[in-house]
């Protein structure tokens, strides 16, 4: 049997060649400028996440973990540095549960049950909440669109380019800490902190929008290695303005059954 080839196909599979080709090319960036003083510029990064001191709003919460997904919408009130204030809705945006902690002690209470939980704030307890270990002050930091960074003083800091942003590495013996930082703006677009010579956790930051000359992630990604579980942050509305220190402050409600955060057992 013969077979007639058609005389457009030839030009047609070159040229599918040539763009499978060329799709498989890297994708070169341009060399960003040389940092005369790396340590001054990742200070001034730093300086400038930490600059917000209160955050209240709306966000959606997504966790993920051993083959389950979960998704909340939340009314939510952080203040620095360990305050934090949940309220999770439910049925029509009516609160479910409320949640609050400081560096003392946090509070859970399930309205439906009518069950009100305490125990002290450990990155156990808040691995009992939320399938994640992490110390309260890491939860803070998120709602903050910061990332928990470890001091950096004294510590052996370079840099070199990832793609089209800074990598810096800060290293010490307890684990080094990779930042990312966009050289456009100086925000940090990534973190990634190691504990020994394994990654503990991953930070990713994005979405970033500008509120009054202030530039914010509207979207933050964490992915805890240990726990094999990822959670994503959304914001659907952001305040940076003052929050009274009595919103954090939680009573135990009238009949309410009282118990111990280890009777919730620990969430994978």
């Amino acid at each position: 049997m013969r077979f007639r080839i058609n005389k457009y196909i030839f030009p047609l599979v070159f040229f599918g060649l040539f763009y499978a080709g060329c799709a498989a090319l890297p994708t070169r960036f341009t060399p960003l400028p040389v940092l005369k003083d790396p340590a001054f510029y990742l200070e001034a990064s730093i300086k400038k996440a930490r600059t917000i001191n209160n955050v209240s709003g709306y966000a959606k919460l997504k966790i993920s973990a051993g083959g389950k997904t979960s998704t909340s919408r939340n009314v939510f009130f952080v203040s620095r540095p360990d305050l934090i204030r949940i309220e999770i809705l439910g049925f029509l945006s009516r609160p479910a549960l409320f949640f609050t902690a400081d560096s003392m002690s946090f509070s859970i209470y399930v309205i439906a049950n009518n069950v009100f939980c305490r125990g002290e704030p450990t990155a156990e307890n808040v691995q009992r909440i939320i399938g994640m270990r992490l110390a309260l002050r890491e939860v803070v930091l998120s709602f903050m669109g910061e990332p928990p960074l470890v001091d950096c003083t004294h510590k052996k800091i370079s840099y070199r380019q990832d793609k089209n942003q800074y990598l810096f590495t800060i290293a010490s013996k307890a684990g080094n800490q990779l930042v990312w930082i966009d050289p456009l703006t100086g925000t940090i677009t990534g973190y990634t902190l190691y504990e020994h010579a394994s990654p503990l956790y991953r930070y990713v930051f994005s979405n970033f929008q500008n509120f009054d000359g202030r530039l914010f992630p509207l979207k933050i990604d964490i992915h805890h290695y240990t726990n094999t579980t990822d959670a994503t942050l959304e914001f659907d509305s952001i305040s940076f303005e003052p929050i009274s220190p009595e919103l954090f402050i939680m009573d135990v409600p009238t009949g309410a059954t009282i118990i111990g955060i280890e009777e919730l057992g620990l969430r994978q």
